[in-house]
């Protein structure tokens, strides 16, 4: 038997088993009156969406439910498909650097070891290396007549 929707004058929509679709319409459950077929909604089933990254994965002994084997299994296929999706699209990959300092300064453009390096090369001190990066990141923007 199908499954229909209507609607009635009254705004009542309802769904229905009927016996064929030649079956003249049920009278409206609310006020009585006469109702029409309506088109269905349509159901999505699934989504085009790339896998979960690191940013989804519990961070702390809390989120792995105490260290629960089915949860630290569960994540570890997840993340090891999020893997193999950003292979196939390097598009979608995260990035994945190694941050130094992430906080005062640094919150919106954190340090990284990378940059960090790279700063205390000529100085070979990485305290002198951060002050840099600290100074870069607090300087204020240039007016335009500085530029």
């Amino acid at each position: 038997m199908p499954l229909y929707d209507y609607v009635s004058d009254c705004g009542t929509r309802f769904e229905k088993l009927v016996g064929s679709w030649r079956a003249p319409n049920p009278p409206c459950p609310h006020c009585g009156g006469p109702t029409r077929r309506a088109p269905s909604r349509i159901s999505m089933i699934g989504a085009a969406a790339p896998p979960p990254g690191d940013a989804g994965a519990p961070t702390s002994w809390e989120g792995t439910r105490g260290g629960d084997r089915a949860t630290i299994a569960h994540w570890r296929r997840r993340l090891e498909t999020r893997r193999a999706f950003e292979e196939r699209h390097p598009e979608h990959a995260t990035r994945r650097e190694a941050i130094a300092a992430h906080e005062g300064v640094f919150e919106r453009t954190p340090l990284t070891y990378r940059e960090l390096a790279g700063r205390a090369a000529e100085s070979r001190d990485a305290t002198q290396g951060a002050a840099a990066a600290a100074q870069e990141r607090t300087k204020p923007a240039a007016t335009p007549a500085e530029r």
